[in-house]
């Protein structure tokens, strides 16, 4: 079952409103992917609270890392009272170990017992997770990253506003663009220029791109190509 978004936020009541007997699962990406929007603490306290607690919630923080948002959920505290949450993190983001396929759940020790039944065995190869491990301790890297990807956004936002392109506000490493015209014949046109960005049709944002923050030099590519064509 699926629920709208309200202006390119999680609508939670409505989600809230359709949920049935049939529903064993609630899925939610915090911030979303692929509008970069993000669901406040106010509001996920207010589903959770009255939820049966026989419905697992899963929240997706794959870009939990990029968050600058004062109001958003510490997700970890909201396990301590709701123990049918899943939270699910990643190393392919913040940490750039994309190629290496690792990630991680914490949850309720019943539900990960559960989890543990399902899991293939070897799910996981040993190289990535000491690429993992190492990953946790570079904290020089994180702040880099975190630094650059403000600056390049910080970048992009301006060059949009200066040429009357709209775009959503992001909590995450990308940029959801509403170019009111086929963003599927912008991205044609960009993949010439050497430039990958990412067109909406299957999520039904036909007028959006979404492009990642790169470094500068990828930054003013992308602007300079955005603006010729």
């Amino acid at each position: 079952r699926t629920v709208a978004l309200k202006n390119l936020r999680y609508d939670l009541k409505e989600i809230k409103r359709n949920i049935n007997t049939k529903t064993k699962i609630v899925f939610i990406a915090n911030p979303n992917n692929p509008t970069g929007t993000y669901v406040k603490k106010s509001e996920i306290e207010e589903f959770l609270s009255g939820l049966p607690q026989d419905i697992i919630v899963v929240l997706d923080e794959a870009y939990f890392e990029f968050v600058e948002a004062p109001d958003y959920p510490v997700s970890i505290d909201l396990l301590k009272k709701s123990p049918n949450i899943i939270i699910l993190r990643t190393f392919s983001k913040i940490y750039g170990l994309a190629g290496l396929r690792i990630g991680y759940a914490v949850a309720d020790k019943e539900i990960i017992r559960y989890l543990e039944r399902a899991r293939q065995p070897f799910n996981v190869n040993s190289l990535a997770q000491a690429a993992a491990f190492a990953a946790l301790n570079d904290t020089d890297f994180i702040t880099k990253t975190i630094k650059s990807t403000k600056e390049g956004k910080k970048y992009i936002y301006e060059e949009l506003t200066k040429l009357n392109i709209e775009y959503i506000p992001s909590e995450t490493n990308f940029v959801l663009i509403n170019l009111k015209k086929d963003g599927r014949d912008v991205f044609q046109k960009m993949l010439k220029k050497g430039i990958i960005i990412r067109e909406l049709k299957q999520y039904n944002l036909d007028n959006f791109i979404r492009v990642t923050i790169g470094t500068m030099p990828e930054n003013r590519k992308f602007i300079k190509a955005l603006r010729k064509i």
